[in-house]
């Protein structure tokens, strides 16, 4: 259906299915679509029998009318669980976790309700649906552009979950131990101020990881790791330290397709 249909999620009640930090009318258009399906880390697809794909609007429209939350409970999950989502123009906007052994749901909000799950359960006959996903390394964001542009033009492309690509890359600095670098809180304190000339703290971040070198100097030396862009590792300048071993950064993205 061409024509765009607005479904009122009413949130002052519990029996509703509704994501209570969504907006309080969704509209459903061609793009819009939800999908129930096993989680893609459970390599033994533990509830794929229950796996559906609705696109038309109308069958949209009366799904989120009709499924119903119980009583509010405590927080809890499981591994392996089910989940529902609402896929728009190929991103994945809400996500509901359900747990069929412990008959709950957990809503895009954090808030965990009894759940039926045999309200979904006949989905798969009318609307079977099976998926599998890829990964794809870059290394720009441009790069990752370009391709998501491609993916596009796939008919059974669905959704993504892109790189963040926060940081440009990252270097190491290494500090002997002494009086004055005696921990690597007391290092990261100390560059604090030099970076901050030069970038937000936000726009980086100074770490400590017991690497195969932190390992072998065994507090001897602590080598930090500082993530950020290019130009902190260029303009970084600190008297008889050295900005050692820039390396870009390269992300994976995980691209979504039906079968």
């Amino acid at each position: 259906m061409k024509e765009i249909l607005t479904v009122l999620l009413i949130l002052i009640s519990t029996n509703i299915f509704g994501q209570k930090n969504m907006l309080d009318t969704l509209t459903i258009d061609s793009k819009t679509k939800i999908i129930g399906r096993y989680p893609q880390y459970d390599k033994n697809k533990t509830y794929e029998k229950y796996n559906f794909i609705i696109e038309d609007s109308a069958i949209i429209s009366n799904f989120i009318k009709n499924l119903k939350l119980g009583y509010e409970v405590p927080n809890s999950s499981e591994s392996p669980s089910f989940r529902i989502t609402i896929v728009k123009n190929f991103k994945e906007e809400g996500i509901w976790t359900i747990n069929p052994i412990q008959k709950s749901v957990m809503t895009h909000d954090g808030h965990t309700y009894k759940f039926d799950i045999e309200q979904i359960t006949k989905f798969n006959e009318k609307f079977p649906f099976q998926y599998f996903y890829k990964k794809i390394i870059f290394k720009s964001p441009e790069e990752y552009q370009e391709n998501l542009i491609e993916q596009k033009k796939n008919p059974k492309f669905l959704f993504d979950y892109k790189p963040q690509f926060k940081y440009e890359g990252s270097f190491e600095i290494e500090f002997k131990k002494s009086s004055k670098f005696s921990s690597p809180k007391t290092i990261s304190e100390f560059l604090y101020p030099y970076i901050d000339k030069i970038a937000a703290r936000d726009a980086y971040r100074v770490s400590y990881i017991l690497n195969k070198k932190n390992i072998k100097n065994n507090g001897k030396s602590y080598t930090m790791t500082i993530n950020g862009s290019k130009k902190i590792y260029e303009s970084l300048k600190i008297k008889k330290l050295k900005n050692e071993n820039w390396e870009s950064t390269v992300e994976d993205g995980w691209f979504f397709f039906r079968e």
